[in-house]
This record gives C-alpha cells, sequence and structure tokens, in this order.
C-alpha cells in the first residue's frame, strides 16, 4: 500500500489524539522533521495550533504498518520511546541507502594545489588504508580544493568535508600552503575519505552518528594520527589567521613531542 500525505494525517491524527499536517520531502539528511504550523497555515487551519506540522522523506509512502506506529510513539513521547526509536532508525537508514544515488550537481573540481596535489596524495590512501572500501561497484570520491575565499570564521576551522549528497570531498584551501606539511593535508583526506566509506551511524535512541566506534578506531589506527592532531594544536592559531586574511601561513617549524 502506497500511502499519500492525507493519509498519514488520517493514520497519525487517530494515533496522536490530535490534528498533524503531513509534507513529503526529499531530504535525505533529515528524513523525519517536527515543526510547529506557521500563521498562514493556522489561518488555513486552526486546529493545527494543538498539533504539528511532520514533514517525511517520501520512502515513508511505502512505511508498513509497524513502522507507522513507531513513527506515531515518536512523536508522542520522544526519546523516551526508546524501541520505537531504534526500530525506527534502522528502517528510515535502510530505507534511504537503498535509494538511487543522487547525481551530483555539476561543480568544479580543483584537486591540484598551488602546494599540494590531492589526487597524488589520494592514490596511497585508497591503495593501503581504503584498499577494501572501494570497488568497481563503489567508486572513490571526487576530492577538490575548497573556494578561495577569505573566512569568516573566529575560532574553529573546518579543515575538510564530505557531502553525502553530492558524494564530493572538500579541502579547506588553507591547507594550500607550503608551510602546511603534506602528511597533514593527507590525514585530513584520510579522514573525509573515510566519512565516504563508513555510513552514519543510529544510537539506540536514533541520533546519527557520524564518528562511530568504526570510524573511531580506524582513525586512530592511521600512522599519523598521533603526529596530525598534536601539529592541528600548534598551528590552528596560525591557520586561523591565514584564512581569515588570505595570507600565507608564516614558515612553521615543527618536530613531534618526544615519547
Amino acid at each position: 500500500m502506497t500511502l499519500t500525505e492525507a493519509d498519514w494525517e488520517g493514520e497519525l491524527g487517530s494515533a496522536l489524539g490530535y490534528v498533524v499536517r503531513v509534507e513529503y520531502t526529499r531530504a535525505r539528511s533529515s528524513p523525519i522533521q517536527l515543526r510547529h504550523a506557521r500563521p498562514a497555515e493556522l489561518r488555513e487551519r486552526p486546529e493545527l495550533a494543538q498539533g504539528w506540522v511532520v514533514r517525511l522523506h517520501r520512502v515513508f509512502a511505502e512505511a508498513p504498518p509497524t513502522i507507522r506506529a513507531d513513527l506515531a510513539s515518536w512523536i508522542r513521547v520522544g526519546r523516551r520511546a526508546r524501541r520505537a526509536c531504534r526500530e525506527l532508525g534502522a528502517w528510515t537508514q535502510q530505507a534511504i541507502t537503498s535509494l538511487p544515488t543522487q547525481p551530483a550537481p555539476r561543480a568544479r573540481l580543483e584537486a591540484k594545489g598551488l602546494a599540494h596535489d590531492l589526487d597524488e596524495l589520494a592514490k596511497g590512501l585508497l591503495s593501503v588504508e581504503f584498499r577494501d572500501d572501494f570497488d568497481l561497484f563503489r567508486q572513490p570520491p571526487p576530492m577538490t580544493w575548497g573556494r578561495r575565499v577569505k573566512s569568516r570564521t573566529r575560532g574553529r576551522l573546518n579543515l575538510g568535508s564530505f557531502s553525502p549528497r553530492t558524494g564530493i570531498v572538500r579541502i579547506h584551501p588553507v591547507l594550500d600552503q607550503e608551510a602546511v606539511p603534506s602528511w597533514l593535508v593527507r590525514y585530513v583526506l584520510f579522514h573525509e575519505l573515510l566519512h565516504a566509506a563508513l555510513p552514519s551511524e543510529r544510537d539506540a535512541s536514533g541520533r546519527i552518528r557520524h564518528h562511530g566506534p568504526i570510524f573511531r578506531r580506524r582513525e586512530r589506527e592511521y600512522s599519523d594520527y598521533g603526529r596530525a592532531l598534536e601539529w592541528e594544536r600548534k598551528y590552528l592559531p596560525r591557520l586561523l589567521r591565514s584564512a581569515k586574511s588570505g595570507k600565507p601561513m608564516r614558515g612553521a617549524w615543527w618536530s613531534p613531542t618526544p615519547r
């Protein structure tokens, strides 16, 4: 049975005892969302003042009865419905990950930088650390330097990112300078490729965990893990100033702390 938004409104309304409005979305990162009705919606349906607007990914059109009941339980009592959260999270994750991969928007990819070449750094990673993660049927993600613009950050710098939606790894261009060692860039690249290789997990409450136990274990096993963290702690202030000013970072003489 394929459920329409109206079907969901009727079923959830009966289970919860108040009116809800259901909207289908294509938001893979937030497949279930609750919000209060907006003024325009309340003018149309005043009874929503006591209810919710429930936004569901379109996979919920095929949700079985047990998952529909779990969703109602989660809306009713939240994380206290532990079993419902666990079952709902597992079903949602499986349903979302089974969907065809969305085509990535056209983007200008620049792997070869001024000081470091991401493709060259990734070759060793893909042949050693990720030799069992990617194959003919699961290709490694494309890699690129991010936009070279001045940062407005005050105290935090995201050195890399992986987007499940576009399937692209981006590395902050502040790392593309001679003062930053290539092994540090390689570690940041390793961290983001690990996100691409390992799907996010859900804990018992249904929350997404991007750095689960397997992720943490593999990251700690990486050869330059400790050295990279120490370099980041020592030179992050200089990186921040470089990112904000757009000027190269001063030469960084560095050797690891004696063990």
